[in-house]
């Protein structure tokens, strides 16, 4: 009776890399999520923030309709039903950083039909931006009755070097609604980096621990 060969022993399965590298990839995603987060966060609270009243240089800027030193005098194109910020530029040695400085009186603008406009209101948000050796403060707004040209004249300040600015009014509303999305972007932010290091360090542990288990199979 002759003897049958016997049956060769199936390999042993390998375990996929599959579960762990999906994991991985998963964490990597959500990190790089959080980080394009940051940066639409960090942009619109810069937008929020900029006035574009001073260039580098401590010049008026892109944001800017027309300017005059205290005292002085200009003309500027206004239109109608719009809000414009009266800004006071100074040297940002002649203020402390949680001082405010102002013009003696407000400033006056001679509409095109004759009328005088003051400029005493209060802005859509209060700014205060210092660039270079300058510090720019908003003093006044008001609503522009008519479209045309307008003289605008501006009284004296006790800081040497002053003069003063005319741009449109920053809205309450968007400058509220862009700090509220920052802080939003600031807890998205947080919470996807922390799972998104937390699914990467597990997904790399599981890797490695799969990895080995390949090599001993």
């Amino acid at each position: 009776m002759s003897a049958h060969p016997s049956s060769p022993v199936p390999a042993p399965r390998r375990p996929s890399l599959a579960g762990p590298v999906a994991l991985t990839a998963t964490g990597v995603l959500l990190l790089v999520a959080a980080l394009v987060l940051t940066v639409v966060a960090a942009a619109g609270f810069a937008g929020a923030v900029r006035s574009d009243v001073l260039t580098r240089d401590g010049r008026p800027g892109s944001a800017v309709l027309a300017s005059a030193d205290a005292p002085g005098a200009t003309s500027v194109e206004l239109t109608a039903g719009e809000r414009y910020a009266v800004y006071l530029v100074v040297p940002s040695d002649a203020v402390r950083d949680d001082e405010r400085v102002d013009l003696d009186e407000d400033v006056l603008l001679l509409a095109p039909s004759g009328a005088v406009v003051e400029a005493d209101d209060s802005p859509g948000v209060n700014m205060r931006t210092g660039v270079g050796d300058r510090v720019a403060m908003t003093v006044g707004a008001f609503t522009a009755p008519e479209t045309g040209t307008y003289e605008m004249a501006v009284p004296p300040t006790d800081v040497a070097g002053a003069w003063v600015a005319l741009a449109p009014d920053k809205p309450f509303g968007p400058f509220f609604g862009a700090i509220w999305g920052t802080v939003l972007g600031v807890f998205g932010v947080l919470g996807l980096s922390a799972v998104g290091f937390g699914v990467l360090v597990g997904g790399i542990v599981w890797w490695v621990v799969r990895a080995r288990a390949r090599r001993a199979a």
